[in-house]
Order: structure tokens, then sequence, then C-alpha cells
């Protein structure tokens, strides 16, 4: 919002340099980005009236100007073709400068002397039309110097606004918060209301549309021509370009009120006007003159011929107002905030009203600012008020908020009185009931419908008080603030991962349900129910994960197709499961809605070349055992049960390429090799393998301390066995056979050897196992390791298996 400060200060008393004002603003949170004055260093310009203009000899496009500054006459050469006789406009003279310090002389142009130049808005420093020379109106005084008459040093506030402060976005809004900041007196007025009788033009709200008020007023008898210089300097500096008095007083007025206006030439209406959705496919053409085809959402504003204005955003070109307008109808409404935001993103169109009605307009001063607008157009285009009417199917009705001064203070940490907060919001407009220490109603005022919650009118206070007031207080938590035992295991896992050489990285939150169809999973999978964002960035970004694959899959891609196809990568963050999914969901906001559980989980994905060539080897490709490497790393990081697993089929991995993981009895994933129907889906390389594991079950109580275990000072013995068995059976069963059959002396055990072939048999294989058992008060010998290959050959035949002798 870009505000000049002479404009501000009519409407509130303060005597503050820019540079102060830009403070108080800044620090009362409404950020002023720069104090700008665009006009500064026009020097010596004076105003002129055009007596007679002629072509320039053998110069089609230029003329010679005969002006006059009330005491002598100037010749001037000119490009512009934008004035007449008679018009007043600005000159730099010889000996005059413009802003940018450039000084004016006399010059020759196709052998002519030009004595200076006409000037533009533009090259005044007050806006960016350079169409044609400023014309100044009928009343603007010859010979008087353009600076001081315009008051071309005023100074511009380049305010950042955030999207909770819409009042910001009119001088009014600024005014009251200056007025709540300061103290100063407040010069807003009241006016009037709608003044009833014949509005001229018949209007209907179908339901569904949004439309919270619509007050309308019939205009009758005016004349279009350009607006006060004055006016056309403020809308210049404001950053609007000046088009007629109609026009210029609709800008006006939503700049000054903060309720956008359309104004409609009511000779180009067909019969009356009516609200309702567009329908699919309808075409409008809009002012900037792009033919837009609607979408069924789409809000418009319609007469018998069809859509002739996008609520909210832009109206349309076939009852825009031209030269020849003298009856007006005039239209300030109130649409749904969403409704705004998503028609102008659907259509990439960005209006001065789309921000103000995004951001929410109130409607129960909705008629003061259509009577303001009215106004303001008889004052510069003449013409009556014949009539109005004022609509209001969705009314606001505003809601106490409950204060409870105890709890600010607490939040502040500033003992500030509840009469005092009492006495800070109510310099903002809102209305109190309620008397004492414990509990006050506050009704926010009607320009500040961001005011909905008690944390707002704590925000209020504070921001009030003066943040620069807030003494700084190191805040008591009755702990020490070390990080959880949880967050502490999980940062060591991602530091043990990536000293293992895998890379971490960061995705958004966000995927596209197609994303889960391309994984395979079934529609009875509980990853595909997933979570819809109201408001979604883009079609891809839908859904909140449910899985972080996805979005490491992306990232694959993304590095393959730059040629970077050597990669191992990891990601730990939340996925989010809708409540009832077997998850703990979290604690349910003010409306007492249960919110989405956010699981934490680790996952990794690696392609190509896990081990670089040499000049005496090849690169190693990726396999499914350095995944399972550096799911050990994990579990030995957290000091977890030995890691177990368990062979599945489940998407989106290679059946028979992929394991469940647990660590103990405790499940904790999936790593495998991806399906190659994945694999082609995603465009990653054929042999993706990846790894998805529960790291909030995983790191749940914080990293076991390892325990130390004293060696035996005695020699341990050493034996092998081999067992055959089916093919089928897994080789976890085997090993917890033998290690449990092996007795209490068993301290290590390892499958070093997986067999098969013809000798064996048809479908059998032979698992073959090393095994150290250890006495620490006993030298084991020959009788031992006989009677446990005896226990583990009789545990193995019970099983379906026979020991290999």
């Amino acid at each position: 919002m870009r505000v000049p400060v002479s404009w501000l200060y009519d409407y509130i008393d303060l005597d503050l340099s820019p540079e102060e004002l830009a403070d108080v603003l800044t620090i009362g949170g409404l950020e002023v980005d720069a104090v700008e004055r665009p006009t500064t260093g026009a020097r010596g310009l004076k105003v002129v009236e055009i007596l007679s203009f002629a072509p320039v000899p053998k110069a089609d496009k230029l003329s010679l100007v005969n002006a006059f500054d009330g005491e002598r006459e100037w010749e001037i050469v000119c490009g512009a073709k934008n004035f007449s006789v008679g018009d007043r406009v600005p000159a730099a003279l010889p000996g005059s400068t413009l802003p940018g310090g450039f000084e004016i002389g006399t010059k020759k142009l196709m052998g002519v002397t030009s004595n200076g130049m006409l000037a533009s808005a533009r090259e005044l420093g007050v806006g960016e039309d350079h169409s044609g020379i400023w014309l100044l109106g009928d009343d603007a005084p010859v010979g008087a110097d353009v600076t001081d008459w315009l008051d071309l040093e005023e100074a511009v506030l380049d305010i950042d606004l955030t999207p909770d402060r819409g009042y910001g976005a009119s001088i009014w809004g600024l005014a009251r918060d200056l007025h709540a900041l300061t103290g100063a007196d407040l010069k807003v007025p009241q006016l009037a209301g709608n003044p009833g009788g014949n509005a001229t033009v018949e209007v209907s709200l179908a339901d569904g549309t949004g439309v919270r008020r619509w007050d309308g007023r019939g205009i009758e008898g005016v004349t279009i021509a350009a607006s006060p210089p004055a006016v056309q300097k403020r809308l210049n500096l404001a950053g609007m370009r000046p088009i007629s008095n109609v026009v210029d007083a609709t800008n006006y007025a939503m700049l000054e009120t903060g309720f956008p206006v359309h104004a409609y030439d009511r000779a180009l209406l067909s019969g009356g006007l009516v609200v309702r959705n567009a329908e699919p496919g309808e075409v409008l053409t809009t002012l900037d003159g792009v033919e837009r085809i609607l979408d069924a959402e789409d809000v418009v504003i319609a007469d018998e011929s069809g859509a002739i204005g996008l609520a909210g955003v832009m109206g349309g070109d076939a009852t825009e107002i031209n030269e020849g307008t003298t009856d007006l109808y005039v239209e300030v409404a109130a649409w749904d905030p969403v409704k705004v935001l998503r028609t102008g993103r659907r259509h990439h169109l960005y209006t001065e009203a789309k921000s103000r009605f995004e951001r929410t307009v109130n409607t129960e001063w909705l008629p003061q600012g259509a009577t303001r607008v009215a106004d303001l157009i008889t004052e510069w285009a003449g013409g009556t008020v014949v009539g109005g009417h004022d609509l209001e199917p969705i009314p606001d009705m505003p809601t106490p908020i409950r204060l409870r001064p105890a709890r600010v203070r607490s939040l502040i940490g500033m003992d500030i009185s509840a009469d005092r907060q009492v006495e800070l919001l109510e310099s903002l407009g809102c209305t109190t009931e309620g008397e004492g220490e414990d509990e006050r109603l506050v009704v926010p005022p009607p320009y500040r419908p961001d005011m909905r919650i008690e944390a707002d009118l704590t925000e209020e206070v504070a921001r009030l008080f003066g943040y620069d007031n807030i003494e700084p207080r190191v805040p008591s938590t009755g702990r020490s603030g070390r990080r959880s035992p949880e967050d502490l295991a999980a940062l060591d896992i991602r530091r043990a991962l990536a000293g293992g050489g895998w890379t971490e990285v960061l995705q958004y939150p966000f995927i596209a349900d197609e994303d889960l169809v391309a994984l395979g999973l079934d529609d009875e999978d509980p990853r595909r129910r997933t979570i819809k964002l109201v408001n979604p960035l883009s079609k891809e970004e839908s859904v909140l994960r449910t899985t972080l694959l996805p979005g490491l899959l992306a990232t694959v891609r993304r590095n393959v197709n730059r040629q970077n196809t050597d990669l191992a990568l990891f990601e730990t963050g939340h996925v989010f499961v809708p409540p009832g999914d077997g998850h703990v969901a979290l604690d349910g906001g003010p409306s007492g809605v249960e919110l989405p559980a956010e699981p934490d989980h680790v996952a990794l994905i690696a392609c190509g070349a896990f081990e670089a060539g040499r000049h005496d080897s090849d690169a190693r490709p990726v396999e499914f055992a350095d995944v399972m490497g550096a799911v050990e790393l994990i579990r030995r990081t957290v000091v977890a049960h030995d890691l177990r697993v368990e062979r599945t089929h489940e998407m989106p991995f290679h059946p028979g390429r992929a394991a469940r993981v647990f660590f103990g009895d405790t499940e904790v994933g999936v790593v495998g090799e991806l399906h190659p129907r994945v694999c082609k889906a995603f465009e990653v390389p054929e042999r993706t393998v990846a790894a998805e594991l529960r790291l909030d079950v995983i790191v749940d109580g914080g990293a076991n301390l390892p325990t130390a275990v004293m060696p035996s000072p005695l020699p341990g013995l050493r034996f092998d066995v081999a067992v055959l068995v089916d093919v089928a059976v897994d080789h976890a069963t085997v090993r917890d056979v033998v290690a449990s059959a092996a007795g209490e002396r068993l301290s290590s055990i390892d499958l070093f050897d997986v067999f098969t072939g013809e000798q064996l048999g048809e479908g059998k294989k032979s698992l073959a196992f090393s095994l150290l058992l250890d006495d620490p008060e006993t030298q084991l010998t020959d009788t031992e390791e006989a009677a446990a290959i005896e226990r583990i050959a009789e545990a193995v035949e019970a099983m379906g298996g026979q020991l290999r002798r």
C-alpha cells in the first residue's frame, strides 16, 4: 500500500515527519518498507495555458506550441497529441529542473527553437503515465509554480501489509490505527447510509454466491472529464493511473475507505443485474481486454446479455465508463474472501479490489463507503444521486470475545492492569462489557474483522502498549531446556546416516493423490486415505503426504534428469494420518476438531553406483544389502534389539526382493527394491532400492546406552553348521531355531553362506551358520560342541529340515 502522507494527515491530526510517522507505524505492526519522495528535485516548473499549436515543418510527429505562463509567451516543441487550445499543462521552461537533477534549457529541433518542454506525469515523478502531457484542468492557476501548487515535495509511505491487516489497505483504516497508537485526534467523517428510493437498476442475489452485502446508487447527469490535478497526483503517488473523474472517484474512494467500488454505464446495461455463478464455458471480456472462459465456481455480475463482471476481481468492458456516459449505477459490495481468492488465482488476475476482498471487507460500514464515492462523483463530475438500495443477505454478527486480563499479562510478560488493557482496546473502537480483573467481553470494531479470538486481543494489547516497552525476559519452562530424548536420538540417527555416506534432503509435505496410485497402492491401503488441502498451491501438491517416498522419488528423478545418477538419499519428517487410522491424533483446536496424527518417518532411497569405480575395480551398483546396512546403522545408533526381517510382497516393492524389518519384536518398516512399474511411473532407474521406517517408534524413549560385555578369559568354542530346508523357509526362522537349540552359552551366530544346487534336491537350500560358544567359568571342549550340534539337529528336524553332516 502506497500512502501519500498529506492524504493520511487529512484524517489524523499529527505533526510528525514522514520518517517519524514510518517508525510509529512499523513499531505498531504495519511495516513501512520505504519513505519515498518520487517528485523531489522538480524546480521552476510553471502552469501554462496553450494558446495555439501547429505542426513543425518536415516533422510529422512534432508540434510547435505557443504557451502563456501569465507573463510571457513561449514556443515549445512537443511530441504529444492529447492537448487542445485552452488546456493548462505543466511546462519545464529554460532554467527549470526535473526530478533527478535533469536541467532544462533551450534546444533546436528540426530547425525550430524549443524553450523547454511540456511535461507528462511520469516526467514530474508523480506516476507512470507517459502517454501524453499532464492536463491540469481549467482550475489550474496560470503562472503558478507547479511544485508549490501541487506540493510535489510530498513523501509517500510504502507499507508492507500482512494478510490479516486488511484495514491497512485504506487511508481511513490507517488513520484509525494511528489514533490508537498515538492518541491523536481522528478526523474520519461519519457519513449517511443508503438514501433509499429509486436506484434505477433492479438487482437480485442468487443463493450460494457468497455476496454478504450490496449497496447500489443511481447517479444521473454526470459529465466525464479529467479529475482535479491534486486528485490525479494522489492517485499517481498511490500507484494508480488517473483515467477520468468518475473512474478516479471510484479508485479514490476505495483507497480512502477500503471498500472497492464498481461503476456501470447505465445505458449499456441490458435490464437488471443478477449475481450468480458462471455457466461452465461462459465467456467474459474483462476491463484489461482479455477474453476469459469462466468456471462454474466463478461468481459473476450479469445482466440479460450475460456476465459483465467477475465479482470482487475485475469488471467487464461491455459496461465500462466512457466519454459519452451520463447516467451511472454504482455498486459497493462485500464478497466471500475465499471465492474471490480462488477466482483471481484461477484467472491469474491480481487487482486492488481482489487484494482487499480476500482480506475480508466489513459490511457494517459498507454504506458509508458507497456514500463517499457518490459524494466524490457528484463533486467532480456533477450529477445527482437519484436513489439507492441496500441488500444484506449475510449480515455480519459481531461475536463478543472473552478477554482474561491475567492471561494477557502472562503471555506479554508485563503487569498491564485490566482497565489499561480495556483502554487500549477501546482506542481501536472496541466496545467492552464487565468490570474487575477476572474477565471482560470485547466486541471488535467493524473495520477489524481479523480480531476473532482472545489471542488477537492479546496481540492488540501488546502492539498498542508498545513492543519496545515490553521488557525482555527469559521464560521459565520448569525444565532445563534440553531437547527431548526422542529428539536427540533422531538427531543421532541423522548424523549417523550422513556419516555413512547418505545425503539428507528436505521435501515439502505435499503430494498428489496420483503419486500414491503410481506407487501401486491399492484402494484399501491406509496410505491412500489422505488429507486434502483446502487451498492447494497446485494439483501436484494437493494432499498431505502419508509416506515420504513420493518426495524422494521426485528428487531422484530431478537429479537423474541432470545426469547425477549415483544417489544415496534420506529424509526424516512427518507424515499425516487422518483421525481413526490407529495413530494417536493431536488434541483438537479451539473448535474441538480432532486433528490428524503426525508420526515421524525416516526414508532412504539409492540408485546407480554405491561405490565409485577405481583404477583396479569397476563401480559397484547399489543393492538391497546397502540399504539394509543403513537400517542396521540406525539400529546400532539407538542400541535397539537385534535386527530381524520377514519376506514381504507388498507395494511399492518388488515381490521377493523386499522385507519387513523388526528391531526385536517391534516392527519398524519395510526395505526393498522398488517394483519396476513404480520405477517406470516415477522415471527413476531400474533396481532403485528404498526403505521407509517408523522413526517415532525407533526413537521412542530415546537412544539406549550400549551395555559393556566383559570378554571371557577362556577361549571360546567356534564351529559351523549347515541346515538343509525348503527354499520357502526364511533364513531368520532357521537362525532363531539354531540359536535357541545352541543353548545359553551361545555368544554369536552369523549366516555366512546360502547354497542351492541340483545335488541338494529340487526346492531345497542350504544355510550355513557360524556359531561361537563362551563360558567365562569353564573351558569348553569337544563334548559341549557335540552336545550343541546334537540339540541343533533335533530342533532342525522338528521344523522339517535336517542338518548336513
